[in-house]
């Protein structure tokens, strides 16, 4: 019943469609309870309908993917070791690879591994 909403299959069969505004402006609800509000400012306009918040919340996604994975994988590379102990260190790696798989940009744990490595101090008996 919601997805015909969301998709765009379902429409009301006049402007006096109770029925389907009313299960439109629950689905809207849950838009407005579960996103960020900064997010909904950008995406929401006083006429819309569920399906014109999930096309503007989809293209702002899908717009900025590019952008955050660019943004991600810099920070992935960039990251140090510094004062956090080897378990933050790791912790914040594995995060960052968990948000880049989100935007479609797989770090293998091979990856994973030697980026966390190249961190590490070298030991004494190796450094010339």
């Amino acid at each position: 019943m919601c997805y015909g909403h969301i998709s765009g299959k379902s429409k009301p069969s006049s402007e006096d469609d109770e029925e389907w505004y009313s299960i439109d402006a629950r689905i809207k609800s849950w838009f407005y309870s579960t996103c960020d509000p900064g997010l909904l400012q950008i995406i929401s306009s006083d006429d819309c309908t569920s399906k014109d918040l999930w096309d503007k919340l989809e293209e702002f996604f899908r717009n900025n993917k590019m952008s955050k994975m660019l943004q991600l994988q810099d920070q992935f590379c960039n990251t140090k070791k510094g004062a956090n102990s080897i378990t933050e260190f790791c912790h914040t790696l594995k995060n960052l690879a968990d948000h880049l798989k989100d935007v479609d940009s797989q770090i293998n744990e091979i990856e994973l591994v030697m980026q966390i490595l190249r961190q590490l101090p070298m030991p004494t008996a190796f450094q010339q």
